[in-house]
């Protein structure tokens, strides 16, 4: 690989650490300071979603054209700054959890953009393979890993310390985003964007419904509320940084395990009833959570729960790189493309989490174990449009 391939490969990488530390235990940082106060987690993550939806819509008629690195960089920087002010304000964060929601927002917005279309359109192909499968190799060794890492520093010193070595990471991100040079590949192309013709076209067309149905049923389950749900469980439960760490490392184990034995099925022939088992499993298992939750029943659920969700998730994924790659969907409409595709992501990540504001007004565990099992049907509804979609 080139300088430049494997300069892109450290910051997706950094990357990576970053967002793991700005996840599940962000989330446990703002429920202690926020003394188990659900209605602020489900604040951050609205308001975040909702500016991520809308700056992507504003950058793309950046990225239509040719600032993608511009946009890049100012991502890196921003979520610099989100670093800086979350050191400074420590306990405080929950005063400003609007502005801290904001930026969130437009440096997400911001680095997942840009990237996104440097993978495919910047690294060469004769390199892309090798990119796919080192940054595979990375961010699963980082999923692994930086979880039990990051929950042992945070119990044994604190999170304010923990932050300021996530910092230290994003000052590098910077110094790498500066090194990076794809001045060769970013020609202005003086393309106008116009989501709204791309938007009609999803009347006309069946397959761009499903995709979208596809992408705002993930916003809804699992890259939505679901996930905090989860972790709000385990940190009542254990109340342990550590534990927390250590349970999310061993989900990410579990996870790379089912997507290894995923690539060793065949594809068309077995994919349809791996995922359906996947998702009544998922399901019968969320509603035994409710009727049993303990420490036990806790750690099972999430073990289940990563092992077989990890079976959908690589098939939406690869149904996806699939259909982006289609006679639908090309170079004159990818940006649009992408933008909708937040759209519909984002929306059911607002709806989500705004279900979990309710839960938070009420705070009651057995509304969150219910708000589990709701969320894992959006799950099964994701699966039969997958089925659909696949039917093509």
């Amino acid at each position: 690989m080139s300088k430049n391939t494997k300069l892109l490969l450290i910051v997706t990488s950094i990357r990576k650490i970053i967002d793991i530390f700005l996840g599940p235990f962000l989330t446990a940082y703002l429920f202690k300071v926020s003394i188990n106060n659900i209605q602020t987690i489900s604040i951050y993550n609205i308001f975040s979603y909702i500016i991520l939806a809308l700056i992507s819509l504003i950058l793309g008629k950046f990225l239509k054209n040719k600032y993608d690195m511009e946009i890049f960089r100012l991502g890196v920087i921003s979520r610099f700054i989100l670093l800086v002010i979350l050191i400074i304000l420590g306990e405080n964060i929950i005063n400003y959890i609007w502005l801290f929601s904001i930026i969130s927002g437009f440096s997400t917005a911001a680095l997942s953009f840009p990237l996104n279309l440097f993978a495919s359109a910047r690294v060469p192909n004769d390199e892309k393979k090798s990119f796919v499968v080192y940054r595979t190799i990375l961010t699963n060794l980082a999923k692994v890993l930086i979880p039990f890492l990051l929950g042992s520093i945070i119990s044994i010193k604190s999170f304010e310390t923990t932050a300021v070595i996530i910092l230290i990471l994003s000052i590098l991100q910077i110094i790498l985003s500066f090194k990076l040079n794809m001045k060769e590949f970013n020609q202005c192309k003086n393309q106008e964007l116009n989501v709204v013709q791309e938007y009609k076209k999803i009347k006309n067309n069946i397959e761009l419904r499903r995709f979208y149905t596809l992408k705002f049923c993930k916003g809804l389950a699992y890259e939505g509320a679901l996930d905090t749900a989860v972790t709000l469980l385990i940190i009542m439960t254990f109340q342990s940084d550590f534990s927390l760490g250590i349970i999310t490392s061993i989900i990410s184990i579990l996870s790379m395990i089912s997507s290894y034995l995923y690539k060793k099925i065949k594809i068309n022939k077995n994919t349809k009833l791996l995922i359906i088992l996947s998702s009544i499993i998922i399901l019968i298992t969320s509603i035994l959570l409710v009727f049993k939750t303990n420490n036990y029943t806790i750690v099972i659920y999430n073990l289940i729960f990563a092992f077989f969700l990890q079976f959908i998730i690589v098939a939406e994924e690869f149904k996806t790189l699939k259909f982006t790659n289609s006679n639908i969907i090309n170079d004159l409409n990818r940006v649009e493309t992408y933008i909708l595709l937040e759209f519909f992501l984002n929306l059911g990540r607002v709806i989500s989490y705004s279900l979990l504001f309710i839960v938070g007004i009420y705070s009651k565990l057995y509304l969150l174990e219910i708000l589990i099992i709701l969320l894992a049907l959006s799950i099964c509804t994701e699966v039969l449009t997958l089925i659909k979609f696949n039917e093509k």
